[in-house]
């Protein structure tokens, strides 16, 4: 039998009429279509035979909002080094990462003195990676205090890299500073950063340290 045509490719294929996976006779559909009254549908006898999967379900708008307005929420942190090469390191290190399912957006400050100035500004930074030996060799520590004290920051994610663990050691700085991490810069690897930063960001937690 010759094939026919449809301007619908796909639809039609030789003696059999495919109509929103329903296969019937041609014979039957043009007999039906020229007895029946001009309101007659194709969409009346398939109806009924549309399975589950001929249905598009699709999200509330509501639902859809809430998803990109979590998605695209990232969490905001500021990388304090003076050396630079520390801050290019952390970048690559840290790109394309999610942290509790959030990506990650960096600010950069280069000395104890700029990251202040940062921070009171931006309110919304969650973490500071900060470094202990800049203009001082305590001025990381200092900003501790600062920041816990005279900002009234206590929110806010701290976690220490220093080069020189000799001017903080670890277990000294906990002791005595409201701190959340701490990590030596010859240890510190990628993953163990990561791991640093998922531990310090989970929401809910107070800082593991106290003021003097």
């Amino acid at each position: 039998m010759k094939q026919l045509h449809s301007k619908l490719p796909g639809l039609i294929q030789r003696d059999h009429l495919i109509v929103m996976g329903v296969n019937t006779q041609l014979s039957s559909i043009f007999a039906d279509a020229f007895s029946a009254p001009s309101s007659y549908s194709l969409s009346e006898n398939t109806s009924n035979c549309e399975s589950d999967d001929d249905v598009i379900h699709f999200l509330d708008e509501d639902q859809q909002d809430v998803a990109q307005k979590t998605e695209v929420h990232p969490w905001k942190i500021l990388i304090t080094d003076d050396d630079v090469n520390v801050h290019e390191t952390t970048l690559l290190a840290l790109t394309g990462v999610r942290i509790h399912g959030r990506p990650l957006h960096f600010l950069h400050a280069y000395s104890a003195k700029e990251a202040r100035q940062i921070l009171e500004t931006e309110n919304d930074i969650a973490l500071l990676l900060l470094d202990v030996v800049m203009e001082t060799v305590d001025a990381g520590l200092k900003l501790v205090e600062a920041i816990r004290g005279e900002l009234n920051r206590t929110s806010l994610k701290i976690v220490l890299r220093t080069g020189q663990p000799g001017n903080a050691p670890e277990q000294t700085v906990h002791h005595q500073f409201a701190i959340d991490g701490y990590t030596t810069k010859s240890k510190l690897t990628r993953s163990l950063l990561i791991s640093v930063l998922n531990e310090a960001l989970n929401t809910g937690d107070e800082p593991s340290g106290r003021l003097n």
